[in-house]
């Protein structure tokens, strides 16, 4: 089917493909319209916007009906749900190599087996966004690279009154309701820690190993889940968060948060909620002495349909939003990273930018088969624990047989 596919076949150019996604309407289609218009290209991109809670129920029904879409954006938390709708572009056409060689290290999500599931193009990566004005006042210049030194600040940067309330906190650590992307902040930790969270084996089966030892004495979950929950502990040197605050973002931005963790797309949405506030951004912390640096983040792919009547007009179509020469129109409208290594390893005038290019190369993720119902998951996992219910071996063991529950499912 992809035998006729030529990157520069100038003759492919009254294809029509039909897309679904999640992204804003009129964005997407002021993107598609800008590249197509500035690279004399004639596609005709039907985009339909999908509300995210029934997007999975719409295309099933879709399809089932006969009428569902060439192409949907694929976020990566659903390459489980929807493995099996999509068609994978044969290594022939798009080899392993080349892939590799051209998108992020989180992209390869996306290969199976037999072929590639989707083309990435999208990277938010989750950083670390810093209270200057809090750092200034404890005679602190730089941001932390390393989480020991996450530690070291916590008791200069965090104040209690006399009844030992937090008025200001270093950092947000330790519980989940009231803790923004506590599920990616936890994900990123285990990642660093050296646990996938899910494994793919080579026919395609999904599995946990979140309770995995990998041959160690301690396993890397219980590491990381006793780091993160250390820091709602009042008997811990490091206390610096309880339930009875407010949530995470609202503390950042009333000032009372000295470092906030959270992805790329938030840096607007923190300037309008204080435009006033001074602050920074750096990389994720990383654990002292690793060799390689990751943080996490949330990847958008384009993905053919199984049911399309066109896979190869809109592997053609679809190849050519994801190359070098439509990043600007999708950054200029989006203002997020592109998934291409070689867009992102270019120099930026702006340094807000070029954390955000830096984490997305680090960046890296795993198989989520249910967004919604794995953060109910590790919210179980870490109330568990911090409340006492069970202890640290048993909450990571029941969250691991949980995740493979929903795998089965």
């Amino acid at each position: 089917m992809f035998s006729t596919y030529r990157s520069s076949d100038k003759t492919l150019t009254e294809i029509k493909v039909s897309i679904w996604g999640t992204l804003s309407a009129s964005s997407f289609s002021a993107f598609t319209e800008d590249y197509f218009s500035k690279a004399g290209l004639k596609y005709s991109v039907s985009y339909s916007e999908k509300n995210p809670t029934t997007f999975d129920r719409d295309l099933v029904e879709a399809i089932a009906s006969g009428v569902g879409p060439d192409a949907i954006i694929l976020p990566s938390d659903l390459i489980v749900r929807f493995a099996n709708k999509i068609y994978n572009i044969p290594y022939a056409s798009l080899p392993e190599l080349t892939f590799k060689q051209t998108f992020i290290q989180e992209g390869e999500l996306y290969l199976t087996s037999n072929g590639v599931m989707a083309l990435p193009f999208s990277i938010d990566p989750l950083v670390m966004y810093w209270n200057r004005d809090i750092f200034n006042n404890v005679g602190i210049t730089k941001p932390p690279v390393s989480w020991t030194e996450v530690i070291s600040l916590v008791p200069k940067m965090t104040k209690k009154d006399q009844a030992q309330n937090i008025i200001t906190s270093a950092v947000a650590f330790g519980e989940y309701r009231n803790i923004i992307n506590a599920k990616e902040i936890l994900s990123a930790l285990l990642i660093q820690t050296g646990n996938p969270i899910i494994n793919i084996d080579s026919d395609g089966t999904f599995s946990s190993v979140l309770g995995d030892n990998f041959g160690l004495d301690t396993s890397p979950a219980s590491l990381a889940l006793q780091f993160y929950t250390s820091f709602s502990n009042p008997s811990r040197p490091v206390y610096s968060w309880n339930r009875s605050l407010i949530n995470s973002l609202d503390m950042f931005t009333n000032g009372d948060l000295a470092m906030y963790f959270g992805f790329a797309s938030e840096y607007s949405k923190i300037k309008e909620k204080n435009p006033n506030l001074n602050f920074d951004v750096a990389i994720l912390p990383q654990i002292s002495g690793a060799k390689t640096y990751s943080t996490t983040g949330k990847m958008l792919g384009f993905a053919i349909m199984k049911n399309s009547s066109n896979p190869a007009g809109t592997y053609t179509v679809l190849s050519s939003l994801v190359s070098a020469a439509a990043v600007p129109s999708w950054t200029n409208i989006f203002n997020l990273p592109s998934a291409r290594r070689d867009i992102l390893s270019q120099a930026d005038k702006s340094a807000i930018k070029t954390v955000f290019n830096q984490s997305a190369i680090m960046s890296k993720g795993w198989y989520d088969p249910n967004s919604v119902e794995t953060g109910a998951i590790f919210q179980d996992m870490v109330e568990s624990y911090t409340t006492g219910r069970q202890d640290l071996s048993s909450v990571i063991s029941v969250a691991s047989s949980q995740l493979n529950s929903l795998l089965g499912k």
